[in-house]
């Protein structure tokens, strides 16, 4: 993993800042503008930074008086998707957010969501996936401080070519992001491969895959609508998404900004995430619907069946896979049921 050294400088300069202030309060002028530097990975005008994390972030700004000052670095240029956890954790970018499913591996329970035919949107998901976080039963997140947690929209099937249902799918190449959306795909009779969001348009372009699990804002929010056709309007679960800052540069902030996003918890940021994603989401389905040349299946009841004994195979084996799945998945259900009851 290669660090940019411009950050790492500036990082350091800014621990040593938090450490006098910390010594010293008094030496920090009340009206200071603290600047924090947040990684996101889409491009400059993808929706999920100019209609989700700009407008949660203006409003943390407006809060804090003017005190606070986010500054987006877009398209990957702070990190990679895979490396923003990492970038956060050593001090190398003050904030970021990424996909939990592109570190295999460091959040086992987490991958709850990921498992089909549970979850019906994002707005269900992300408050039950936040709420498994209170409860203390998702780890690896000890050493950062989590702003926000929630999960992507519902994955569904986008296809490259004209296809008819599960028989067309078999040895075809799918992209996938995690090990339980490949197990499902696998059980389906596809063959997962694994590659982060912004590489997908491409890939199924020059086909290296023939078809991309993702959610339907990907649809569009990723370029994918000039290369697939056929979209399989099943619940293939989703993927978790994270927002966390820095340790060390949270406690260095003066404590009127702490309190700023004390007062705006994960759970709070899963709610504004997850109704604005799915809201996003309705509208691209519907831009897909009226779209010439593109085909929305639905699967039928036979079909469904097929889906539905893949599905309790992959939840099967997750929850064996688990020290404590069972636990987990039975607390993300009655999540997911608590949230629909309220609502």
């Amino acid at each position: 993993m290669s660090f940019d050294t411009t950050l790492l400088l500036r990082h350091l300069r800014r621990v040593c800042l938090a450490a006098g202030l910390a010594l010293a309060p008094g030496l920090a002028p009340a009206e200071e503008v603290v600047t924090l530097r947040f990684a996101s990975f889409p491009g400059p005008t993808n929706f999920i930074n100019t209609g989700m994390l700009m407008p949660w972030f203006e409003k943390l700004e407006a809060e804090s008086g003017g005190r606070l000052k986010v500054e987006f670095i877009t398209g990957g240029a702070a990190a990679a998707p895979a490396e923003v956890f990492d970038s956060v954790e050593a001090g190398l970018i003050d904030m970021g957010w990424s996909i939990t499913s592109y570190n295999a591996g460091r959040f086992p329970a987490a991958s709850v969501t990921e498992l089909p035919l549970l979850a019906n949107g994002s707005t269900e998901s992300s408050a039950a996936i936040a709420s498994l976080y209170d409860q203390g039963l998702i780890g690896g997140f000890d050493n950062v401080v989590v702003l926000g947690i929630a999960t992507a929209d519902i994955a569904r099937l986008h296809h490259a070519g004209t296809i008819s249902g599960l028989e067309d799918l078999r040895g075809a190449k799918v992209r996938a992001a995690g090990n339980v959306l490949s197990q499902m795909v696998s059980e389906i009779g596809g063959i997962p491969v694994g590659m982060p969001a912004p590489a997908m348009a491409e890939a199924l372009a020059k086909n290296v895959v023939d078809a991309a699990a993702a959610d339907w804002f990907a649809v569009e929010g990723f370029s994918l609508l000039d290369v697939t056709r056929t979209h399989i309007d099943v619940s293939l679960g989703t993927t978790p998404i994270y927002v966390v800052m820095n340790r060390q540069v949270h406690d260095g902030l003066p404590p009127d900004l702490r309190k700023v996003f004390d007062d705006n918890p994960p759970s709070a940021l899963a709610a504004f995430w997850g109704a604005a994603l799915e809201a996003e989401s309705k509208r691209v389905r519907k831009v897909v619907a009226a779209t010439p040349g593109h085909v929305i299946i639905t699967p039928g009841d036979a079909e469904m069946a097929v889906w539905n004994a893949a599905a309790q195979r992959v939840i099967d084996n997750w929850v064996a896979a688990q020290p404590n799945g069972a636990q987990v998945l039975d607390a993300y259900r009655a999540a997911l049921d608590a949230h629909r009851a309220g609502n």
